[in-house]
């Protein structure tokens, strides 16, 4: 087991790959007392100074820093994600890179055709992944490992966020706001959903994500009719996500995620890891996180079987919930550490 690692990203910001890597780097120096990660970025947009907090505020700066320049030279193994740029940049770092593949979107992954006879193991987040990178790849065919993605053991929390006084029915949308994530079915499911919801209850859905710049949000409200029943927040920091989750598990809120291309699902597996049940898109990544239940999961496009799930959820909340807890010890730290231990 190596003793000092690199994880590569080109971009600093708050998104998934950056929580996947202090998730991460939480179990890995609990587990491994010699162990020392640093954190390389090409492009600070903002991440660098949110991980220093993070890690900070987690006790963790000791073993884990981000480094402004980078030395292949300082590490044993070098995880590289989505960044073939560095391996371009200092090719003496494919003696001891891994690749990792985690963007969900195709045409980033399109240097996986370049470098597949290059690499030699590439890591990806989820078993339902797998089969996407192989297919579009095939000379990685045998090549690829999986080592889960997960959801840290969520503290209580110790602060709250201020939310309105809405009722459920609720309905989250926590994702980047754009074609893939697919913003455009989650809104014409709220829609669809109040002929189905019971007598009184309206449906409410609440966005919370980046938005992808010029995304039309307005414009795809006011189409479907839905201006009232759409409440957008600011996007949250990842290290209070968890308290948003837990905040609106209080209000009996349910996830959805309508998107058309995922390569784990991480926030899906943050709201059921807090207990909110969770109505999926029917796509390989997202049938993995719940064991292939067709009750979580509906046609991707099919906005009817979307909204009537809505309106189903909303009535038997707390079983659903409680079953998505438990399918949610699929993708814990233990499952994470078993595939860190078999990728060496």
């Amino acid at each position: 087991m190596p003793d000092k690692i690199c994880f590569a990203y080109y971009w600093a910001t708050s998104g998934g790959v950056e929580r996947v890597f202090l998730n991460r780097a939480e179990a890995l120096l609990r587990q491994y007392p010699k162990l020392e990660i640093e954190l390389y970025f090409y492009d600070d947009c903002g991440g660098v100074a949110l991980i220093d907090r993070y890690s900070k505020a987690r006790n963790l700066s000791d073993r884990l820093r981000v480094v402004r320049k980078f030395d292949s030279s300082r590490y044993e193994v070098v995880f590289v994600v989505d960044t073939p740029q560095l391996l371009a940049d200092y090719p003496s770092v494919e003696d001891k890179m891994i690749m990792e593949c985690h963007t969900p979107y195709a045409e980033n992954r399109t240097y996986l055709r370049e470098w597949q006879n290059r690499i030699k193991t590439l890591v990806v987040p989820s078993s339902g992944f797998l089969p996407v990178v192989e297919g579009e790849c095939p000379g990685l065919r045998g090549k690829i490992k999986v080592v889960r993605n997960f959801v840290p053991h969520l503290p209580p929390m110790d602060r709250t966020l201020s939310l309105p006084a809405w009722r459920a029915p609720l309905f989250l949308y926590f994702a980047r706001i754009d074609e893939l994530k697919n913003f455009v079915e989650f809104v014409e499911g709220i829609s669809s959903a109040r002929q189905y919801c019971a007598r009184g209850k309206e449906p409410l859905g609440i966005v919370c994500g980046q938005m992808l710049p010029g995304y039309p949000l307005l414009e795809v409200i006011e189409k479907n009719q839905v201006r009232g029943s759409i409440a957008v927040l600011p996007p949250v920091p990842f290290e209070t996500s968890h308290v948003l989750m837990q905040m609106l598990r209080q209000k009996k809120t349910v996830f959805v995620s309508p998107s058309k291309g995922e390569s784990f699902g991480l926030s899906a597996a943050e709201a059921m890891t807090a207990g909110l049940p969770v109505i999926l898109s029917d796509i390989p990544p997202h049938a993995a996180l719940v064991s292939n239940r067709t009750k979580f999961l509906y046609p991707l496009g099919n906005v009817r079987e979307l909204a009537m799930k809505m309106a189903a959820f909303a009535e038997h909340y707390d079983e659903l919930a409680a079953e998505c807890v438990e399918l949610s010890r699929e993708f814990s730290e233990e499952a994470f550490l078993a595939d860190w231990e078999r990728l060496f």
